[in-house]
Parts: structure tokens; C-alpha cells; sequence
């Protein structure tokens, strides 16, 4: 990073400016005006009612496979269970203390499960225009806002009773708090910092990559701490910062520590179908989803290059904070085996739109030599994104409910009623429903012995074939289907078909 100062002042021809601590030391390059020049409340605040608006929209719709986990395995348990319980890796335990908290407020709905969700995601919107201007000017990180409030992908979490919107939150807080440390020298905000990495790796564990990727980092501005009396001065203060957010996190798992350990030492979890190839298809998809059309994704995909390329120039330390945290998580998981989902990904989302809206910005002002064609790719994004989330709101997550009554409508008296694969713990744990789980061909084969046509109710079909092939095999074959079930979780549609008696014509 000091190279990236060298022969430059605090303010250049382009708009640059380098940005130094207190003492003096170059930290990164910045475009646009000083960091300390007045917020744009009124817009913020604006913007932030917006997101809550458009996060609350459909909030009460039907709970998908991993909510339901969440609100029976720990949200509905006391608290001292949730403090000292790790039930599976699907407990985001900081979330699942803020839902305890709101449904004893508010009651047991889907709504005040997710009620945590939408507030730390609408809350996002300000934090990341905080973030954004410490190294972009007013317009471009109120741009970035702007794509936040409407992002589909943002929405979508922000409504999911999850800990996802809680980690981009703490992901955007940390680095908006790291730079200002750096950059104004001050205690603090270093103790502010350990404050929101804890509660980020608190909510969920693949924050400690963000907070390693942190300080590899700052190796750029500050050079490698060693025996340099000038160089331990610098790190004085973000040393101090890690090493409290360790010691916190530390001190916010030790009830449950030796249950993670034995979790992830004991209960091993496989790729299966979440392997790489099949993360980079869902990845693709999603893109495709939130920006309308192929052609949006393709065209979002341009821009994120060309803002790559840009902030490559402007600064490497930078860009190694919107990078490096999402190459070590991917680089963790391939290396531990352990399952990759899109999702693992999301924290970096208000990084994202930050690339894009600069490659906005670069591609408008090369073919306009102005800064309005930029603007207006930016705002026919955030259009587009706005009117995907129509798709949101039209389906719940996943569908149980609709296939259930469904079934029970459409089922003649006697005619036995099966679960499948994932299906099977909501319909029973969560919906009390007597209905048979089968997991081998040769549980469905007996129930169509019996002589009735036998109904049958599945999702998220990959995993039903990779477990148990033949089974899936023969839904597919024999099992007519009476209804699908619409659900924006990938490949979580709930299907509802009818197979005959063994030998008998096959239903309608």
C-alpha cells in the first residue's frame, strides 16, 4: 500500500486521494470528496424505511425446511438450551437468541421469526453507505445503497429466519469499523470492531474468515509486525482489536464449544449435492432470478468485471476486502470437505453491488464522458431487481401448507398419505402429521401392496436421488403427479403425486 502513495498527494487530478492515519501512514486510495463531509440522512433514512417495506411484504408466508429446523431445534427451547446447545450446523445461535426474544414478544407467527432478519437487513442499507464512503465519494456509495434496498438476493435473506442477513450486516459494520480504526487511530473503534466480528462468528461461523482475511489484510498499509519498534507501533491498536474479537468469540462459544467440536469432528457432512459444480450452477441461477432475464445477468456480469478492474487500479487493499474473504471460505470448505451452498457466500452481497455500481459508473462515463449514463445503468438495475421480487412475493419459501390441504382435499377415505426425503420432518415434527416418512423404494412398494393408491409428498429432489436413487426412480415413473408447489427455495418445490396399487393402471 505505501507504494500505492508514493509520489501522490492528498488530493490528485482524478479525484484521488490518498487516505492516511493519524500519524501519517498511507492506508488506501479514496475517490470523491473527504470522508468526513455530511451524510445524506434524509436519503438514508428514506432508503432504509424502503428496505423494511420491501422486507415485511409477504413476511408471514410458509416456512421452508431449514426455518423449521431453526424454530424447533432451537428458537422454541429455553434460552439456557440455546446458550449451551449446539443441536446441528444449521444453529445460527446469536439469530436464534434474537428470535427467542421476539416470538415471546410477539408470539409464536412466521413474522416474528424472521422479525431479526428484516431489521439487521434493512439496516445494511445505512451501514454500507457508511462503509462505502471511505473509499468512494457520496453519489456512488448512495448508488450502492439504492441497489441494497431492492436487491432481490438482500430481500429474500432479510425474510428468511436465518442467521445470513445477520452475518452481511456484521460483514459491512466490521470493515466500515476496521477502515475508520486505521484511519483515525482510536481505541474505539478497534473495541467496536471485536464487538461485531464476535457477534458475526457468533451468528455464524464462517465469519472468522472475514475477520482472518481482516488482518492478512492490513499486512498492506502496515507491514509484517516484527521486530520494527515503528511497524509494532502500528499494529498496536488492530492487534488489539483481533485480539479481542478472539477473545469474545472465545468467551460467547465456551458453553457450547466442546458440543461444536464433537459436531464437526464426530458428524462429518458430506458434499453430497452440495459440491462445487453444483454451488456455481445454483450461483448462476440465482443471478438469473435477481436480475429478470439471462441477458441481466450477463449484463450485471460485465459490470462486475469492469468494477473489479477499477478498484484493482484505484486500490489493492481495497479490493483484497471485498476478495479475500470469500476465497478463504471457499478455500476452507473445498479443503475440509465440507458442503458448499450459494448462501455460505451472501455475507459478501453488499461488497457485490459495490463492484457493480463502480463498473456502472466506469462503463457510462467511457461511453459519455459523463457520470449520468452511469447513474441510469444503475437505477435500470434497481428496477429490475425491484420487479423480480414479485416472484418473491408470490411464493412462500416452500409450500408444506398448500400441499397439505391439497391432500387433504383431493385423498379418498383409507388412502394412505407418504413423506419423502426433506419432507418428511416438517409434515411430522412441525405440522404433527401421522403421515408415513419412507426413505427406501422398498417402504413405498409395501404401502401400494396394500391395495389403495398411495399419496405422496416430496422436495428437493437431488437429494432424494442421491441417497436413495431408485426410489426417486420410481416416483418419477410410477407416481403421477396430482400438484406442484411452487417455492423460491431452489429446488424446493413440494410435489404431490398418486401411485396405484402394485399391478394395478396407473392414475390420472
Amino acid at each position: 500500500m505505501m507504494s500505492e502513495a508514493a509520489g501522490q498527494n492528498d488530493a490528485t487530478k482524478n479525484n484521488e486521494r490518498v487516505v492516511r492515519s493519524a500519524d501519517g501512514v498511507a492506508l488506501w486510495t479514496a475517490l470523491g470528496s473527504a470522508e468526513d463531509a455530511p451524510a445524506p440522512w434524509k436519503w438514508l433514512a428514506l432508503l432504509t424505511a424502503l428496505a423494511a417495506v420491501l422486507r415485511a411484504i409477504g413476511l408471514d408466508g410458509g416456512l421452508w425446511y431449514d426455518e423449521i429446523r431453526t424454530l424447533l431445534d432451537s428458537v422454541r427451547s429455553p434460552l439456557y438450551q440455546i446458550l449451551t446447545v449446539f443441536p446441528s450446523n444449521n444453529q445460527h445461535t446469536f439469530y436464534s437468541v434474537l428470535a427467542h426474544f421476539s416470538i415471546g414478544a410477539f408470539g409464536e407467527h412466521a413474522w416474528s421469526l424472521r422479525l431479526p432478519s428484516v431489521v439487521l437487513g434493512a439496516a445494511t442499507v445505512p451501514v454500507l453507505y457508511l462503509f462505502a464512503r471511505e473509499f468512494v465519494g457520496r453519489i456512488e456509495a448512495l448508488l450502492a445503497s439504492l441497489l441494497l434496498t431492492v436487491a432481490y438476493h438482500h430481500v429474500w435473506f432479510s425474510q428468511n429466519a436465518r442467521g445470513y442477513s445477520a452475518l452481511a450486516f456484521f460483514t459491512v459494520l466490521s470493515s466500515w469499523l476496521l477502515l475508520r480504526g486505521l484511519r483515525r487511530g482510536r481505541a474505539s473503534d478497534f473495541v467496536w470492531y471485536a464487538v461485531a466480528a464476535s457477534l458475526g462468528v457468533y451468528t455464524h461461523l464462517t465469519m472468522v474468515f472475514l475477520s482472518v482475511s481482516h488482518a492478512l489484510l492490513c499486512v498492506l498499509p502496515l507491514g509484517l509486525p516484527g521486530l520494527d519498534q515503528e511497524k509494532l507501533r502500528r499494529w498496536r491498536l488492530p492487534a488489539m482489536g483481533f485480539a479481542l474479537a478472539a477473545t469474545l468469540t472465545l468467551v460467547l462459544y465456551a458453553p457450547l464449544l466442546l458440543d461444536v467440536q464433537q459436531f464437526f469432528v464426530k458428524k462429518p457432512s458430506p458434499m453430497e449435492v452440495a459440491t462445487p459444480k453444483w454451488a456455481a450452477l445454483e450461483f448462476l441461477r440465482g443471478l438469473q432470478i435477481g436480475m429478470g432475464t439471462a441477458f441481466g445477468a450477463l449484463a450485471g456480469g460485465a459490470l462486475f468485471l469492469a468494477g473489479l478492474w477499477s478498484y484493482f487500479k484505484q486500490s489493492k487493499f481495497v479490493l483484497g476486502m471485498f476478495l479475500l474473504p470469500g476465497a478463504i471460505t471457499v478455500a476452507a470448505a473445498v479443503g475440509l470437505r465440507r458442503p458448499i451452498f450459494p448462501r455460505f457466500l451472501f455475507f459478501l452481497a453488499g461488497f457485490a453491488l459495490l463492484i457493480v455500481v463502480r463498473g456502472a459508473l466506469e462503463i457510462g462515463h467511457k461511453l459519455s464522458r459523463g457520470p449520468v449514463l452511469g447513474i441510469g445503468l444503475v437505477a435500470a438495475m434497481a428496477v429490475l431487481s425491484a420487479a423480480a421480487l414479485t416472484v418473491d412475493y408470490r411464493y412462500p419459501k416452500q409450500d408444506f401448507e398448500g400441499a397439505m390441504r391439497f391432500v387433504d382435499a383431493q385423498k379418498g377415505e383409507g388412502e394412505p398419505v407418504l413423506t419423502a426425503g426433506l419432507a418428511t420432518y416438517p409434515y411430522k415434527a412441525y405440522y404433527q402429521r401421522t403421515w408415513e416418512g419412507i426413505a427406501s423404494l422398498a417402504q413405498l412398494q409395501k404401502s401400494r401392496a396394500q391395495g389403495r393408491r398411495v399419496w405422496v409428498l416430496y422436495t428437493l429432489e437431488n437429494y432424494i436421488q442421491l441417497r436413495t436413487p431408485d426410489l426417486m426412480d420410481t416416483l418419477r415413473k410410477d407416481c403421477a403427479v396430482q400438484g406442484v408447489f411452487r417455492g423460491t427455495v431452489g429446488g424446493g418445490d413440494v410435489t404431490v403425486c398418486a401411485a396405484a396399487p402394485v399391478g394395478a393402471p396407473q392414475p390420472k
